[in-house]
């Protein structure tokens, strides 16, 4: 009887189980600022992905005297 075919199957099922393991969720905390707003001067962007905080998206507005802005998403994982 040939065996080498078992150990085919033997190495598949391993490597099956190794990648069929739950991966736990991750947990993230979010942040948005507005690019320009004097009341919110806290949006420096180099700061923040100093301390870990990643862009997401950004949309595009304008305030109510006509100026273009964006609004910018973050987030980071919080461990």
């Amino acid at each position: 009887m040939n065996t080498k075919p078992l150990w085919w199957l033997a190495i598949l099922t391993v490597v099956a189980a190794a990648f069929g393991r739950p991966v736990s969720p991750r947990h993230w905390q979010y942040k948005t600022c507005a690019l320009g707003d004097p009341h919110e001067p806290t949006c420096e962007l180099n700061a923040l992905g100093a301390q870990g905080w990643e862009l997401v998206p950004a949309t595009p507005f304008t305030w109510s005297d006509g100026t273009a802005s964006a609004r910018v998403f973050f987030k980071r994982e919080i461990p």
